[in-house]
């Protein structure tokens, strides 16, 4: 589809999606390329961004510090993360563009979106209040449990505010939908995390004993799935196979998840591209215990034909049947149960692995969405 000249779309990111290291770059990514076959986009992103990529939008830099320590003393009355993505570079790019449509991709950007004078649609990759709001229930450090709690309440007007002015959100579930209206949205649509399954081969499951957790270790979350994977699922799938390894991959490894490191788990950092880590693995096993919308993850999984061991939660919003596209389990043994099956019976393995292809080709590849991006572009910009 030809690029509609006159619509003019920025995209506000507090990353580069090139390269696109990453479920919130992917999605950043894939949804400006559906953007691209309505109008010509912009991708702003905070910092450095590479000058030369192949991608159908343009794609600059907006330079920005990151200080932490300056973060958490601009952050009394108002979120960690709103302190620390504060840009009054992004803002002032997106009042001085003349864009027809700005689309923020956190709800910290919906306030300099609205400077623009344009429609704002917020594309909310989570109920960042929600999630806090979990780590404040299941964090095990005590001081870290009422750190979250603060945080959540100085979340929570924030988010519903970002949702109530924005003139569309695209929620990535039915679940964070549903929240978003009860929030006042004026329009929610459905977009969930997708694949490019054109750019993911598909091969068969593995036939080495490893396991494999893939994640931004920064995102608290993914840190304490990756330590649970390692301390509590990883000793008891030994006891059965004893040779299970474990690859933790991904951006930003934490202290404690460079501590997990051993002869029997490797911590790799960020790769350029985690599908063939994904074919070298047996299992993905995701112990998310906090998060919402959809795991790009296991949608990468599930298309490059690895066997997913899930949470229900980490699972949630993937209309996946435990079983037959993916084996699910709450507690450490009971996911530590599913992973000995998924490295030991090589018919079920194969079956996981053919089912789950099928369905990320039928309901997750990012081209289904492109009706529904494009539709709101139109009504919003005629």
């Amino acid at each position: 589809m030809t690029a509609v000249p006159h619509r003019r779309i920025l995209v506000c990111s507090y990353e580069p999606p090139v390269p696109a290291h990453g479920g919130y770059r992917l999605r950043v990514r894939h949804l400006a390329r559906l953007l691209a076959r309505a109008g010509d986009v912009t991708v702003a992103a905070l910092g450095d961004a590479p000058e030369s990529h192949d991608e159908p939008f343009d794609l600059v830099g907006v330079p920005h510090d990151f200080s932490r320590r300056r973060a958490l003393r601009r952050s009394w009355r108002r979120p960690y993360l709103a302190a620390l993505l504060d840009s009054p570079g992004l803002a002032r790019l997106a009042a001085g563009g003349g864009w027809d449509l700005v689309v923020a991709s956190s709800p910290f950007f919906v306030d300099l979106a609205l400077g623009s004078g344009a429609p704002v649609v917020l594309d909310a990759h989570n109920v960042e209040t929600d999630i806090m709001a979990t780590l404040a229930r299941t964090d095990e450090r005590r001081l870290h449990r009422a750190r979250w709690r603060w945080e959540a309440a100085k979340m929570a007007p924030v988010e519903r505010a970002a949702v109530a002015s924005s003139a569309a959100v695209l929620a990535t579930s039915d679940a964070d939908a549903a929240v978003f209206g009860r929030w006042g949205s004026a329009r929610v649509e459905v977009v969930p995390n997708g694949v490019d399954t054109t750019a993911v081969a598909h091969a068969p499951p593995s036939a080495r004993h490893a396991l494999v957790y893939v994640g931004q270790y920064g995102y608290r979350p993914n840190e304490s799935a990756a330590r649970e994977l390692v301390t509590q699922i990883l000793p008891l799938v030994q006891a059965a196979v004893p040779d299970t390894t474990v690859e933790l991959v991904g951006r930003n490894p934490t202290d404690a998840v460079r501590a997990l490191a051993a002869a029997d788990v490797a911590v790799p950092g960020p790769v350029d591209d985690v599908v063939p880590c994904l074919h070298q693995a047996r299992a993905l096993v995701v112990p998310l215990r906090a998060g919402s919308g959809t795991r790009l993850k296991i949608l990468e999984a599930m298309a490059a034909g690895t066997p997913v061991v899930s949470t229900p939660l980490g699972a949630a919003g993937i209309d996946a049947v435990d079983g037959e596209h993916l084996l699910l389990g709450d507690t450490p043994e009971d996911l530590a149960r599913q992973a000995v099956r998924a490295l030991t019976e090589d018919e079920l393995a194969v079956r996981l692995s053919a089912a789950a292809r099928s369905l990320v080709e039928r309901r997750y590849d990012w081209n289904a969405f492109a009706p529904t991006v494009t539709g709101v572009v139109a009504d919003l910009v005629p």
